[in-house]
């Protein structure tokens, strides 16, 4: 890479990097001014040898073939600059110099953990090499996070990934890069790797840098930084790894008791152990908050289904399809806690309106009819039995993930009854807001198999709206 040793310049990329960590600190002359005065006249004195000064002579050749636009020939003058720095290091390793070298050389190979280190080794020997370095180290800092940033705003987070661990290897004076590693591993699930990253973002607080840069660069340092006591819990969570994560997220909720996202993180958690009077306590007083949200009552609604408090699970279900009128999502669950509740009366109702929006489910019309039969409405029985047998295709494991953002995906299988294999199917489906009014639709063509063979299906609706609901229509090409 092209070493540059001007002015680092402030910026922000799509990724939230803030300020300048080189460019000194407040008023009186802070930030690395400080570390200079400290380190000035201090540790081990630079001491030129045969082997530094070819050293430095090979970096010079390096930047006048970089120049000419000769990277090739950069190349091989950075090798010969690092073979003889590392004999310089060789020679002594208390000399400040030949470790100095030898990451600027190693920079100049993309070797970046090898930099950092040799940098690293010649700051603990010279610390006034703090303040001679910095600019170089955050230069190349913020040349790797420029290069990872399309990456992850293309969602293409394993190419990101050696990026930012170069970027977090050259230089540490800056949390920014540790933060989206721990948020890039937690989506891939590198659970161990996210909370060390997430954990070395945390520990950035204690650090000298983030002591002495002006206030802005550091208040928008913690507000990247807040949220990631959460994410640890969070990874812990999906780890599996139950009992730290309760800690955190008991912790969490008693620092902000108005916190929804919390109390669900963490009754879910306590289900998981087995807890459930507590997890129940949780959901009782959530089910007491104003302004819950479909999927905050969807939540509360999973906790009491899994518990086997069917009519409270009924509650907060019903709850979520007051909200969204047409949250096709709630009303199946709606239906299949009051039918396993034994509140066979309700089920007709609700069901009509979960069939409404799915009417290709083989379950909802099987929840209708065994409900009716248990309160003795033959009729709608057996209408429901006939709708059942006339399925030519059954839609199975339909579930919907709203985007923060706006949109939504939805997932589930289409199951072949009666049609010939290689028969094409066409749903289009209907996105609609809270109020239950329409906001876009998406089509999707599959083709089927043959009969009692599942073909599963995943589509996105872009939009910017919040999603509310959702159901389909169904065509048999």
């Amino acid at each position: 890479m092209k070493i540059r040793y001007g002015l680092v310049l402030a910026m922000t990329l799509g990724l939230g990097l803030v300020g300048c960590a080189s460019g000194g600190g407040g008023s009186g002359g802070g930030g690395l001014d400080a570390i200079l005065a400290q380190g000035e006249g201090t540790g081990e004195p630079p001491r030129e040898t045969p082997n530094t000064e070819a050293a430095e002579q090979a970096l010079e050749a390096a930047s006048e073939a970089e120049e000419n636009g000769d990277d090739a020939q950069a190349r091989v003058h950075y090798q010969q600059a690092l073979d003889a720095a590392n004999a310089a290091v060789a020679e002594d390793g208390t000399n400040p110099l030949g470790h100095r070298l030898a990451g600027l050389a190693a920079l100049g190979l993309d070797d970046y953990e090898a930099a950092g280190n040799h940098f690293d080794r010649a700051i603990e020997l010279r610390p006034v090499y703090e303040f001679q370095l910095v600019e170089t180290r955050e230069n190349a800092w913020i040349d790797l996070y420029q290069e990872a940033t399309p990456h992850v705003q293309s969602g293409d987070y394993e190419s990101a990934v050696p990026f930012f661990e170069n970027a977090d290897a050259i230089y540490q004076g800056r949390p920014e890069a540790m933060l989206t590693l721990g948020q890039i591993y937690a989506q891939l699930r590198r659970h161990d790797e996210s909370i060390e990253n997430i954990d070395a973002a945390l520990d950035f607080r204690e650090s000298e840098m983030y002591s002495v840069v002006d206030s802005t660069t550091r208040a928008g340092w913690d507000e990247q930084l807040a949220d990631l006591p959460l994410l640890k819990a969070q990874v812990l969570a999906d780890a599996g790894r139950w009992e730290e994560a309760v800690v955190l997220y008991e912790d969490l909720s008693a620092q902000n008791p108005s916190d929804v996202e919390l109390k669900r993180g963490l009754a879910a958690i306590l289900m998981e152990l087995e807890r459930q009077d507590e997890a129940f306590a949780i959901y009782d007083e959530m089910m007491n908050m104003p302004g819950l949200s479909p999927s905050a009552l969807f939540s509360i609604g999973v906790g009491f289904y899994q518990g086997s408090e069917y009519e409270l699970a009924a509650q907060a279900f019903s709850r979520a399809a007051e909200v969204s009128v047409n949250d096709r999502d709630a009303l199946e669950m709606w239906a299949r806690s009051l039918q396993l509740g034994e509140m066979f009366t309700e089920v007709p109702a609700v069901a009509d309106r979960w069939i409404e929006l799915d009417p290709n489910s083989q379950n909802a019309w099987l929840i209708l009819a065994q409900s009716a039969n248990q309160s003795g409405d033959q009729e709608t029985t057996q209408e429901a039995v006939q709708a059942v047998e006339a399925l030519e295709v059954s839609v199975q494991d339909l579930q919907m993930t709203r985007i923060a953002n706006g949109g939504a995906s939805i997932t589930g299988s289409l199951i072949n009854k009666t049609l010939d294999s290689g028969a094409s199917v066409t749903m289009r489906f209907t996105f609609y807001d809270n109020s239950g009014s329409p906001i876009g639709t998406v089509t999707e063509s599959i083709t089927v198999g043959e009969v009692d063979m599942a073909e599963v299906f995943q589509l996105q609706f872009d939009s910017a709206e919040q999603v509310g609901g959702y159901g389909y229509q169904m065509t048999v090409d």
